[in-house]
């Protein structure tokens, strides 16, 4: 890539206030849509700003949420010590950044940018849609087994890992354009489990390690019986409800697979204590599950994520990380800093299927007072 940084194109707050102001009256003044106090968690909207939400009502904030004629929105307003504000979903305080989120948001300026700190990152390349055959030639190159992911976007969305052959190659190809017209295909770190960090204000750090669906034998029920008791826990819902961080289990072709490889079928009964995979990928859509690291994370991965928030000037950051063992120093094992996001999933580390839950709305809270209830 021959682009470097695009200068930060970044409005004073004042200016972005105004901005905020114009837009919500636009809505308001001939009453499409108005602010409400009466939201919950099983309103339509983001968990996560709900959470940042219900920590600033501990605070003494007046919070609200933007209604219209399609349900409750993601823009909320807070008033507190005499101010109000206005954000969408929560506050970043980007206006403080020397940098534009887009570096942070753009997986290939991002990689660039971690290439300049010297922080660890997987070998790979960006291509258009039109580059499918140099794609794959230079995945052939550096060798499988590979991934291929959309350029922009997040959640997992179309990201193929663990590319064995040419063929799957191209077939994880059409599926990242389908989402984005610019893909990267790098190579994949087998053995290897995925880390979300989130950072706030380069000081907390909170650690998931997220698992791919998996049942765990009881030496008498089956493997169909064990996905329905998993399915049946309250935290476990569908990928479209919002309330819900962890999914409900899916089966499909790579099950079959996977339960194949072992001799198992559906109706199989695993023996006690054995864990019984359900899915290559540790997605949550497919029923993953979150477990809470925390307080086994070695320091030098706490200063390693703390300095690449640094590094990138961002006060609040989600970061995912490959790794074999997160107890053990980045320097003794293969890693790769993957992507980060600027507006983290916080809600990962409050609601884990196991481990002891962590409060980055809190974090996020005290941000937004260190930065914007300042004279």
């Amino acid at each position: 890539m021959g682009r470097r940084f695009l200068p930060p194109i970044k409005l004073p707050k004042k200016i972005l206030e105004i901005v905020d102001v114009f837009i919500e009256n636009i809505l308001i003044i001939p009453r499409l849509a108005r602010y409400r106090t009466d939201f919950s968690i099983s309103s339509n909207i983001q968990l996560r700003a709900f959470l940042f939400a219900q920590e600033m009502r501990k605070r003494g904030a007046v919070c609200a949420f933007l209604h219209s004629f399609v349900g409750f929105t993601n823009h909320i307003r807070i008033d507190v010590s005499g101010k109000r504000f206005r954000f969408d979903g929560f506050p970043t305080a980007e206006f403080v950044s020397k940098y534009d989120s887009r570096i942070t948001n753009d997986k290939v300026l991002a990689k660039d940018h971690c290439k300049i700190g010297g922080f660890p990152i997987a070998e790979g390349r960006s291509f258009w849609f039109w580059q499918k055959n140099k794609a794959v030639r230079f995945g052939q190159e550096i060798g499988f087994p590979l991934v291929v992911k959309p350029r922009g976007g997040s959640v997992s969305r179309h990201v193929t890992t663990n590319i064995e052959t040419a063929d799957q190659l191209k077939k994880a190809i059409r599926h990242a354009i389908v989402y984005s017209p610019s893909f990267i295909v790098e190579k994949f770190i087998p053995n290897t489990s995925v880390i979300r960090a989130t950072v706030v204000d380069f000081d907390f750090v909170a650690c998931v390690q997220q698992v791919p669906a998996n049942i765990v034998g009881d030496g008498v029920s089956t493997i169909q019986t064990l996905i329905d008791l998993k399915n049946l826990d309250p935290r476990r819902g569908e990928t479209a409800q919002n309330k819900f961080v962890l999914n409900k289990i899916v089966r499909n072709e790579t099950t079959k697979v996977l339960l194949s490889e072992k001799g198992y079928g559906i109706d199989s009964v695993p023996k006690k204590g054995e864990v019984v995979f359900l899915q290559k990928d540790p997605f949550l859509k497919l029923g993953g599950d979150l477990v809470e690291l925390t307080p086994t994370v070695h320091p030098d991965n706490i200063k390693l994520f703390r300095d690449l928030a640094k590094h990138f000037d961002i006060r609040i950051t989600g970061i995912d990380f490959l790794a074999e063992d997160i107890s053990k120093s980045w320097k003794e094992q293969p890693c790769a800093i993957l992507e980060l996001n600027s507006l983290p999933c916080i809600e990962l580390h409050h609601f884990p299927y196991s481990g002891t839950p962590t409060n980055p709305a809190s974090a996020l809270a005290d941000m937004f007072a260190k930065y914007y209830l300042v004279a």
